[in-house]
């Protein structure tokens, strides 16, 4: 972008703080911005994604899952593996504060301001399946893409509600082992990247987000349990709404202590220079600058909350005590036709219980634990949707065929990613075969699933993908 868009007070700010350096960062504004995707090892592992990446790639220095790739020459998001959600587009910069976040398996994660999902199925990869994750976003309608992308990413173990972090907190104070933040911010990093922050910028500068930003750090220390850690993170320069941020909120809280995280190229150090009476530990924030690293301007921290965990919840508090169990029940409902016979083709190691799921009208849904202490918060999407009942009849979501490895269902079609049949599927068009089939089966492109078919005893399959997600 041409640097003279930019607001003068913002000029001087940067001029200020970065002396000598000043003009780098000036320059640096005029180049491309770096495209990037992080591999979704929920679904693949990287080494096994880099033998089929049709792309060339260059690593991410701070991400071992993260790659650089040419816009001008490769469409990532037009291919089938994105479909398939074997990775996810992102911005480089902000592959960084999931990847500070410790997240162990079984861990119960919050990602407070989540959407669109690029931090949530970063934290969902670690977990791998295992505790759970909540995603939240103030907003429903940003909920409900971040949902989407939780759900393409094969995320079995989350649930996508749309509070404020205050209500959040009111219901599930010290609940979470670790906490993300992704501050709604002044986006000064990201001025290069989207110009249209400029505007923004003039209408609410860093003074108008510091009070937020208050608000939701105040917020996610009430749901963080002792001896849990946090994540904060914005996408902009700010001293105020950065180590000014954090050095306010210790003073207040002094169980919380920075932590050391490892320094990867491209990371430069927080700058408690920058603020009156700067902590020195502040130094272990990291920054990202444009004339420093190929991404744009980003601030995390990883902050650690003193003291012993709390009471561990029992697996049976944490489970919606009022869900049906459809196999003891099963005679007081209405025969749902094929449900039992689907699942038999499921294989146990899926890890989908029959006798697990509920009913919620025409819904049916694997439950995550949890589910039983969420009652009042405005829930977008909550466990895994594994069917509904269309006219008494059973159809399988298109949420569990992308939650499902390829060999977990025994009636599948897989064809390689340069079959022409692919792309015709994923349009929403009839696929032909020469092998008859009858029933639902799992599509799926180099045995990574992308959804359901349906044979009528011939090789003419019924499309089944969802008419949302197709490509254009």
């Amino acid at each position: 972008m041409r640097t003279e868009e930019l607001p003068e007070q913002f000029l001087e700010s940067m001029k200020t703080m970065l002396g000598t350096e000043y003009q780098d960062y000036l320059n640096s504004m005029k180049e491309d911005t770096r495209t990037a995707f992080r591999v979704n090892t929920n679904k693949i592992a990287q080494e096994q994604f880099m033998d089929i990446c049709p792309f060339q790639t260059e690593p991410v220095p701070w991400n071992e899952k993260g790659f650089y790739y040419n816009a001008d020459e490769d469409m990532p998001s037009k291919h089938p593996y994105y479909y398939a959600g074997l990775y996810y587009i992102q911005e480089p910069s902000a592959m960084i504060p999931a990847s500070l976040l410790p997240v162990e398996e079984g861990d119960r994660v919050l990602d407070l301001c989540a959407a669109p999902g690029g931090k949530a199925t970063e934290l969902a990869a670690k977990l791998h399946g295992t505790g759970l994750l909540v995603a939240n976003d103030i907003s429903v309608s940003r909920a409900m893409a971040l949902a989407k992308n939780l759900q393409i990413a094969g995320t079995g173990n989350a649930v996508v509600t749309a509070e404020t972090p205050q209500n959040l907190a009111a219901v599930l104070s010290g609940f979470f082992q670790k906490v993300l933040i992704d501050a709604p911010c002044s986006g000064e990093g990201m001025f290069r990247r989207d110009p249209g922050m400029v505007k923004s910028w003039l209408a609410h500068g860093p003074e108008y987000y510091a009070s937020i930003q208050t608000e939701i750090l105040e917020s996610a220390y009430e749901l963080l349990a002792p001896g849990g850690d946090m994540v904060y993170s914005t996408c902009t320069f700010s001293p105020l709404e950065d180590e000014g941020m954090i050095q306010s909120f210790l003073k207040k809280h002094p169980d919380m202590t920075i932590c050391e995280v490892p320094r990867y190229p491209g990371y430069s150090e927080g700058r408690p220079d920058w603020v009156p009476d700067g902590d020195p530990a502040l130094k272990k924030c990291v920054r990202i600058f444009p004339h420093r690293a190929e991404g744009e301007g980003h601030f995390a921290v990883l902050l650690h909350k003193q003291g012993k965990a709390g009471r561990a919840y029992a697996e049976s508090e944490m489970w919606d005590k009022k869900g049906t169990d459809l196999r003891s029940n099963k005679q007081k409902q209405k025969t749902q036709e094929g449900i039992e016979e689907f699942f038999q083709m499921i294989l146990p190691e899926a890890g989908i219980e029959f006798k697990k799921l509920s009913r919620k009208k025409d819904i049916y849904v694997a439950e995550t634990l949890a589910a039983g202490q969420m009652k009042g918060l405005r829930i977008v999407a909550g466990g895994l949707i594994i069917g509904s009942d269309k006219n008494g009849r059973f159809e399988p979501s298109p949420q569990l065929a992308l939650a499902l490895r390829g060999e977990d269902y025994l009636q599948r079609i897989d064809l390689p990613a340069e079959d022409e049949r692919v792309i015709r599927y994923l349009k929403g068009e009839t696929v032909l075969m020469d092998k008859p089939y009858k029933g639902y089966v799992l599509f799926c492109v180099d045995g990574y699933p992308l959804g359901w078919c349906k044979g009528n005893g011939s090789g003419t399959m019924k499309n089944k993908y969802y008419p949302g997600w197709r490509m254009q």
